[in-house]
């Protein structure tokens, strides 16, 4: 009797992981550019520049502050930055990017693709209603759960910590690995 009780267990538990990769998932990870591509990102040397949003546009400010306690024991991470589709460059470590968009609803993404551990692609989303000559800064971070896993967070910034975390951080500079 405890043999099938045990499977029917796992075979609950395979059937729920499996349902999680349904067409509003997919839809959602849509946010994102393309899984294989990859960057290359510099902050040596970087200005910390903020850029009002241009008339009409809205100004996107994403933030990645990574985990203080680690103290530089692991390689920083790459944390590729979408919208509706498409990547809008990289970060590493604790700097920080900006670009324009059009007003209106996006879908954001950020994405960190990993082999240490059991991290291997970890992504987190918002949705952004973005109104003319607005900016709006996000926060990309990393939790340490235990040892090496870590689960990514991304979420708006409140008005005071958007005027004080870009100016702790480099502006990052990327380019697409070929």
């Amino acid at each position: 009797m405890l043999p099938a009780r045990v499977f029917c267990i796992c075979l609950l538990v395979v059937t729920s992981a499996a349902a999680q990769d349904t067409p509003a998932v997919k839809q959602a990870e849509a946010a994102c550019g393309s899984f294989r591509q990859s960057f290359r990102v510099d902050t040596s040397g970087a200005a910390n520049v903020l850029a009002p949003a241009q008339a009409g546009k809205v100004q996107v400010y994403v933030i990645e502050d990574w985990d203080p306690i680690d103290g530089g024991r692991i390689n920083r991470p790459t944390v590729r930055v979408g919208m509706d589709g498409h990547w809008m460059g990289a970060t590493q470590s604790d700097s920080y990017l900006y670009f324009s968009a059009d007003p209106g609803q996006h879908h954001l993404c950020v994405n960190w693709k990993s082999g240490a551990g059991t991290v291997k692609n970890l992504v987190a989303l918002f949705e952004l209603d973005a109104k003319p000559d607005q900016t709006c800064y996000f926060r990309a971070g990393f939790t340490r759960v235990e040892g090496i896993d870590f689960t990514l967070r991304f979420a708006p910034l409140n008005s005071d910590e958007a005027r004080l975390l870009p100016g702790q951080y480099p502006r990052a500079r990327w380019s697409v690995k070929k």
